[in-house]
């Protein structure tokens, strides 16, 4: 390996991986001449974009369809790291990853789909084999819900149950990428695999619904029960965990309504994941959507009022502010939560994200998901010559107090101003 690393970024023109890709220029160590980048997108056009924000020098650009498997095995070879940003992750990941298999290149992505995440934990030993290091995962959820989840299991004398939490409502005037719509459908639909009484088990996504605290506040939110990797990857690396779960909801609280009703039917095939996208990316945006499809979304919002977790008065507020074309309200939250002993004593520790200050550098899900995986690069490129080979998830190979250090310089803040104390009670 040259001194200078080749750090292939596939996907690199997105949402998202731009963010990784500027904070990584911006970081002085790398655009000094420790990597060198090749910004990858099937729209070489949006990597240009990425590109100008980048040091002179820093970087090359590339056409890349990840379906031409020769061209991508051929740039994954000739590269020393992949950030591979490109979803939906189980439609992609496994291309990605056959291809640094192949060629012993090290891999890293924020993928954030089950089925995914499950296909890397069984790549592990041809993982090793191939000496090859796979970090899935390594994002804001799962990513640092694994880390935050980590400090908690940490803090404990033994730990039984761990629960992560998310939370989104920042996209205002943003528009929404396809492979997050696609996710989102994923998620808000059919199987949820998850993790009870130390076994692997299936519920229906968004069925189960609680009331966590996020936010500097502990504000209760409510939450559902959803399909993420956090439920494949914690008891990965923790097999003696009891539960795992994972909750996720869109601020504001009727859209979860909305998205379960639209998701199932899409689900079901009763309309195309085009016509689901649309009207999500519609409705999110602040427009009215298809009047056709508000038939399974206004489905999905009575059975939310039905059970009680949201109201009448909270859904027609919603709809007034769709029809006078106000977008989502501003809102994300991250939180862990562990159960278990400590001191001999019946224990619980709970940490949160602080409430982001709106426009400073990670104040959306967006920015905190990009600038994340850059947080999580640095410390991968430092360890290539001490890494072990195989699959990783975040909580079991970075360092918290580091990866917290340097998301939080890319913010121009200091850890606390990301995550709160802990809050530590005996039950």
């Amino acid at each position: 390996m040259s001194d200078q690393l080749k750090i292939l970024v596939i996907g690199a023109g997105g949402q998202v991986t731009s963010r990784t890709v500027k904070a990584l220029g911006d970081h002085q160590g790398l655009s000094q001449g420790g990597c060198h980048f090749v910004l990858a997108d099937i729209f070489e056009e949006a990597a240009a974009q990425t590109a100008a924000a980048m040091p002179s020098g820093a970087c090359e650009t590339r056409k890349l369809d990840i379906y031409d498997v020769s061209t991508l095995e051929h740039e994954v070879a000739a590269s020393d790291f992949v950030i591979h940003g490109a979803g939906p992750f189980h439609k992609t990941a496994r291309l990605v990853r056959e291809a640094c298999l192949k060629s012993s290149t090290d891999y890293m992505d924020i993928d954030d789909d089950v089925e995914s995440s499950l296909d890397a934990i069984a790549l592990d030993q041809r993982a090793k084999d191939s000496n090859a290091a796979l970090y899935p995962g390594c994002g804001a959820s799962p990513g640092l819900t694994n880390i935050l989840a980590r400090q908690a299991i940490d803090l404990l004398d033994e730990v039984h149950d761990v629960e992560v939490a998310w939370c989104t409502g920042d996209e205002d005037e943003m528009q929404i990428g396809r492979a997050v719509l696609e996710h989102t459908m994923h998620i808000g639909a059919g199987d949820c695999v998850t993790w009870r009484n130390g076994q692997q088990v299936t519920h229906r996504s968004f069925d189960a619904t609680t009331l966590f605290p996020l936010g500097a506040d502990k504000i209760p939110t409510r939450l559902y029960e959803c399909a993420h990797p956090e439920t494949i990857a914690l008891p990965y690396s923790y097999p003696h965990l009891r539960n795992v779960t994972c909750w996720g909801a869109i601020i504001p609280t009727p859209l979860n309504g909305v998205l379960k009703g639209v998701a199932r039917a899409e689900h079901a095939g009763k309309i195309s994941m085009d016509e689901a996208c649309g009207f999500f990316q519609d409705v999110v945006e602040g427009r009215l959507g298809s009047l056709e499809v508000w038939h399974y979304a206004l489905g999905g919002a009575i059975d939310q009022i039905r059970k009680g977790e949201s109201s009448v008065s909270t859904f027609v507020a919603y709809v007034a502010a769709q029809l006078r074309g106000k977008s989502t309200s501003a809102r994300d939250g991250i939180g862990a939560r562990a159960s278990g002993v400590l001191e001999g004593r019946p224990a619980e520790v709970l940490i949160t994200s602080n409430d982001h200050e709106a426009g400073s550098a990670i104040d959306t899900m967006e920015a905190a998901t990009g600038l994340s995986q850059a947080a999580f690069f640095l410390q991968a490129i430092d360890r290539t010559k001490s890494r072990e080979p195989g699959c990783h998830f975040p909580e079991a190979w970075s360092d918290p107090d580091r990866f917290l250090r340097d998301l939080a310089k890319f913010g121009d803040r200091t850890s606390a101003d990301i995550i709160c104390e802990p809050d530590i009670r005996f039950t």
